[in-house]
């Protein structure tokens, strides 16, 4: 498999794989350095694939405080579909943090009032299942397993 590790620092990992795009985050972005490279590789796979692409934004870790910087820019990027196969949310951090940022992602989508697939997970199983799912659509077959693999080699 060909996965690519596009920008990687203390705050957040981007990879890639084929029409996949995966960000683990281990904590908020603090300015919009990771942002601006998730923007990056995302226009790059979308241009690949005819904007037949899939994103997971798995937060794995970190503390939900955003700088109104980094919440402009989210709410800008939200606004710019690139990943017409869907988006999902996968929240990994437990307890009043994991609520915070549940609902962080979720505003910023509604107010983006975003016509692409999305959905908040608690649990990286039921993501996988929902991703694997809006991956049948596109334009490079994956399997579940396949799929799996990656996030875990993205996460891990």
């Amino acid at each position: 498999m060909n996965d690519e590790i596009v920008f990687e620092n203390e705050t957040a990992r981007i990879a890639v794989s084929r029409n996949v795009l995966i960000v683990r985050w281990a904590d908020a972005p603090r300015n919009i350095t990771e942002l601006r490279e998730f923007e990056k590789a995302g226009k790059r796979v979308a241009m690949a694939f005819d904007k037949r692409a899939l994103f997971a934004n798995i937060i794995a870790s970190g503390t939900p405080t955003f700088s109104q910087e980094a919440r402009d820019e989210v709410t800008r990027l939200t606004r710019t579909p690139m990943f017409h196969l869907g988006t999902a949310q996968i929240v990994l951090v437990q307890g009043f943090a994991g609520v915070a940022v549940r609902a962080f992602l979720s505003t910023s989508f509604l107010l983006s009032r975003s016509r692409t697939p999305n959905k908040v997970f608690g649990d990286l199983t039921f993501g996988i299942d929902w991703m694997t799912g809006r991956l049948e659509g596109g334009p490079v077959a994956w399997k579940r397993d396949e799929l799996a693999a990656f996030v875990k080699r993205t996460t891990g």
